[in-house]
């Protein structure tokens, strides 16, 4: 199972064309989970149709309409969805004209805003043809919301309760999703603190995109230096590596020395690459962040997300170990839709699905609902000094108040953590 703990502190629509307000009741569990410390979690569950091309598979058609939700909700609530990790049901295809039409049902995590009504049904309408988006856009742009980072990206925006907005029916297929409270929630979870230190040492990879320009001002600057200065305070033997920089790695340093950490004396090794964007980054990158991200114990990503380019990048290119427990943060916007499932898919090919059925065994990541704004390393440090020095470890939902009160934070994959404190 996947759960969910969750900070909404806040910062589409063929979709919300109407609901009704009233309270919400408890409902059976199902496989996902989200938990929430004052924000709202939510579950959406409704039947879709999606007409696509005859050789695109049913996952890849849905998603790409799903793709929509950021919109929907970010422009109706201030929420959003994590519409990659939607459940999928009751999948059926058709033959229709040269494609084919995808019938299914879906469940899909959403996060609502703590101090907004929730409704007990949500009126959809999604983009109807995944071959015909481009159409799609350029019809409703300006009409039913309007762009900001090119019509391509019009799913971004996409708000179907704009004045004016009038959705034609064969452009879109239209439904009624069953919103119910997300009926698995943890509380006072830990992260897996005795796994990190298994080994007697921390090892951290943090990854920092460039957010204006490559000076000593530059908030991803700002971060890589404050993760190095923080690591090395305290420190002994110490040995600190300036990588020489590629075509595409801005700045690179390799870090290590011991630290006494509750009373013992441990290694703390840290790798920090600074890029302008991941997306774009080369071999040299790959050089440095592959080995580098097969063995942290803490991986963190602060940067642009990229429209969701970047977080995606991230996970392809990462690599898993089996049995190897990490923690990620990826500290862009939005990157709670952004991501999909690769880095949990990828866990469950390591450990094998009869282990680790969702991926999350080995696996909690944390990350941002809505736009991310530059905290001044407080939020990444939070978790880097919890995991290094844990005499008093903090819970999972004490490590999210610590997070700026601009996002909305969540983590996901911590529900089946096992570690407890002793007992003082």
């Amino acid at each position: 199972m996947k759960s969910f703990a969750v900070r909404a502190l806040l910062s589409c629509l063929p979709l919300a064309l109407g609901c009704q307000q009233s309270a919400l009741e408890d409902t059976a569990p199902s496989e996902d989970a989200i938990t929430s410390n004052d924000g709202k979690a939510l579950e959406f569950e409704f039947t879709g149709a999606v007409v696509t091309g005859a050789d695109t598979t049913p996952k890849a058609a849905v998603l790409s309409q799903l793709e929509y939700l950021q919109g929907v909700f970010t422009t109706d609530v201030n929420g959003n969805a994590q519409f990659g990790h939607a459940k999928l049901t009751n999948v059926r295809e058709v033959a229709e004209g040269d494609g084919k039409r995808v019938t299914f049902t879906a469940a899909v995590p959403v996060i609502w805003q703590k101090n907004t009504a929730v409704p007990a049904d949500y009126a959809l309408a999604l983009p109807l043809d995944t071959r015909k988006l481009s159409d799609f856009n350029e019809k409703y742009d300006g009409k039913c919301g309007t762009n900001s980072y090119g019509r391509e990206t019009f799913w971004h925006d996409f708000n179907p309760k704009k004045s004016g907005c009038e959705l034609a029916d064969g452009d879109v297929t239209r439904s009624t999703a069953t919103v119910r409270n997300h009926p698995l929630s943890s509380t006072g979870k830990y992260l897996e603190y005795d796994r990190v230190w298994s080994d007697d040492r921390l090892d951290v990879l943090g990854v920092y995109g460039i957010l204006s320009s490559f000076t000593d001002s530059d908030g991803g600057v700002i971060e890589y230096n404050a993760m190095l200065a923080e690591a090395e305070r305290g420190m002994t033997d110490v040995v600190k590596t300036e990588v020489t920089p590629g075509s595409t790695v801005l700045r690179a340093t390799k870090l290590t020395g011991k630290k006494t950490i509750n009373g013992k004396v441990g290694t703390v090794s840290v790798t920090t690459i600074l890029v302008h964007s991941v997306s774009g980054a080369g071999a040299d990158f790959d050089e440095l962040y592959k080995p580098a991200s097969e063995t942290a114990d803490y991986i963190y990503y602060g940067g642009h997300s990229g429209l969701g380019s970047n977080i995606r990048s991230l996970a392809d290119r990462a690599r898993v170990a089996a049995g190897k427990y990490q923690v990620v943060y990826l500290n862009g916007c939005q990157t709670f839709g952004y991501l999909g499932t690769t880095w949990n898919d990828k866990k469950k090919v390591a450990n094998t699905a009869a282990r680790d059925p969702e991926g999350t065994k080995d696996l909690d990541i944390f990350v941002t609902g809505l736009p991310a704004y530059d905290d001044s390393a407080r939020s990444m440090l939070a978790i880097y000094k919890a995991l290094e020095t844990f005499g008093t470890p903090k819970t999972v939902n004490e490590l999210l108040e610590s997070f700026s009160s601009r996002h909305l934070n969540a983590v996901y994959g911590e529900d089946d953590n096992q570690f407890r404190p002793a007992p003082r």
